[in-house]
């Protein structure tokens, strides 16, 4: 099933005449249809949350203020982003798609009230945990409790606290778990054509939904006084298990090459006839600061993550930087690309779309561990998550071995003087491209890296990038009098509440 019937499914079961009217959270369409099979309905809708979490336009702030992506000096630099400056009309479309399609797994559950449909009843409360908590983490206090029910007369849904929402979609989580381990024998089988993710494999669902409970707890760490709650949290579904290598959480609706229909990462940068989009790869370079770390210990992912921009010399610019002068685009390299090949950032047309990787599971692990949340070994999770990493760019296990044996405490397990720093560092590395979120929330709770050259520009609004987006400028229009309820909001200063420094 292509992005474009996908779509279109979701259209006729939940949009009106009007699809930028719809995405706005507090209005109700009169067009809706009253019952949409789930299984219509659970495809449309993990394809437009991956659409969504994979458009790096909606997350490039993130990898340009964090040393991983530049602008090309062949462009003005955007002032916003290098100054800082963000405005409510910023990067509002992933607010707007996230509420509608959170009202599409609202219909989910609706329609799988019959104990039969616990497996598509459970994938839908997952999903829901999972749009809201990146929600969460880009905007603090969100609609929740009043979210999604425009069905039932609630247009302009009231703010909830951060902490609170967070706290309650581990208890969903908990809850989808014990649906997927206790449904029925004669339960609803999900087939690939409705579960474009894991193809139906409820024992997936339930370690991506346990790996996601992971993250979140993970995310609060820093947190004094934290600890024993995100031991008795993690508990709960200790004996259930997280994504381990080859059981990534990726979406593929049969991506074609054609318009519309290609993987969204890939289709931000080339058309459907192999040539260049206007202001894609021409557009994002190199950051200086991972290229920099990469060539300090000659990883031989840099050469998929990114192209020499001569023979195999690689090299990036910091945000803003006027003096020295940056780079000319020439003696810059690319965003990762070959032609037909998924083994680079960019990838194919049909590189599979990543919600949550191996790789990404095996390092929230890893940490965990480290911080004694969970059993296991720190370094069999930290190796194996550099591992999958290679071979998710098209490298080998053993050359990410011969890497991993590198006598550099910012590669070596062994010879690091902190661990945390060393598993949070090559993180960081290692989601370039894949997990935007991910990346600035690490930032945001623990400072690491800690080479990250911020933004140059003489006129930035503050020394260091925003901590939090700014409500949706349509938030404001139309739902203003929630919004104010909140309080006053700075990008700077108005942190996440998991975020300690």
């Amino acid at each position: 099933m292509n992005k474009k019937i996908l779509t279109l499914l979701v259209s006729l079961a939940l949009l009106g005449s009007s699809c930028s009217e719809f995405l706005a959270v507090d209005e109700v369409n009169p067009n809706s249809a009253s019952q949409v099979p789930a299984k219509l309905l659970l495809p449309a809708a993990l394809n437009n949350i991956s659409t969504s979490m994979n458009n790096p336009r909606n997350f490039d702030f993130v990898y340009l203020w964090h040393g991983l992506w530049s602008i090309s000096s062949g462009y003005s630099q955007p002032s916003a982003l290098v100054q800082y400056r963000l405005l409510n009309a910023s990067y509002q479309n992933f607010f707007q798609v996230s509420y509608t399609t959170g009202q599409n797994l609202t219909e989910i559950e609706k329609a799988s009230t019959d104990p039969k449909e616990a497996s598509f009843l459970a994938i839908a409360m997952i999903m829901k945990v999972y749009i809201m908590q990146n929600l969460v983490d880009c905007w603090g206090n969100v609609p929740y409790t009043e979210a999604f029910k425009a069905n039932e007369g609630i247009l302009k849904p009231k703010y909830d606290d951060q902490k609170t929402i967070y706290e309650d979609l581990v208890l969903k989580l908990d809850a989808a778990i014990k649906l997927i381990q206790g449904r029925p024998a004669d339960a609803t089988e999900i087939t690939a054509a409705s579960d474009i993710m894991f193809a139906g494999d409820m024992t997936k669902w339930a370690k991506f939904a346990n790996t996601l409970k992971l993250r979140m707890l993970v995310h609060q760490s820093g947190m004094t006084g934290r600890d024993t709650y995100i031991k008795a949290a993690i508990a709960t579904t200790s004996t259930t298990g997280y994504l381990g290598a080859g059981e990534s959480a990726l979406v593929n609706p049969g991506f074609s090459k054609s318009t519309g229909k290609m993987n969204p990462f890939y289709e931000t940068f080339y058309k459907a006839d192999g040539t260049t989009q206007s202001d894609g790869v021409t557009y994002y370079n190199a950051g200086k600061d991972v290229i920099d770390y990469m060539n300090s210990v000659a990883d031989p992912r840099i050469a998929r993550f990114f192209n020499p921009y001569s023979g195999t010399s690689f090299a990036g610019n910091a945000l803003g930087i006027t003096e020295p002068p940056a780079l000319t685009a020439a003696n810059t390299s690319k965003l990762g690309y070959l032609a037909g090949s998924n083994a680079y950032m960019i990838g194919n047309f049909d590189k599979s779309a990543p919600l949550l990787t191996d790789l990404e599971s095996l390092f929230i692990q890893a940490e965990a561990v480290e911080r004694g949340f969970i059993t296991g070994t720190g370094k069999t999770l930290y190796e194996s998550a550099i591992t999958q990493s290679f071979v998710y760019m098209g490298l080998t296990p053993a050359q990410a071995t011969t890497y991993l044996a590198t006598a550099k405490t910012s590669v070596n397990y062994d010879l690091a003087t902190s661990k945390l720093n060393l598993i949070l560092d090559q993180k960081w590395v290692s989601l370039n491209g894949i997990a935007p979120v991910e990346i600035w929330t690490d930032y945001r709770r623990s400072g690491r890296p800690a080479n990250i050259t911020f933004s140059k520009d003489q006129n930035i609004a503050n020394p260091t990038p925003p901590v939090r987006l700014l409500y949706p400028q349509r938030e404001i229009s139309v739902n203003n009098d929630n919004v104010v309820a909140v309080g006053t909001i700075s990008a700077f200063n108005s942190k996440i509440f998991w975020q300690n420094r």
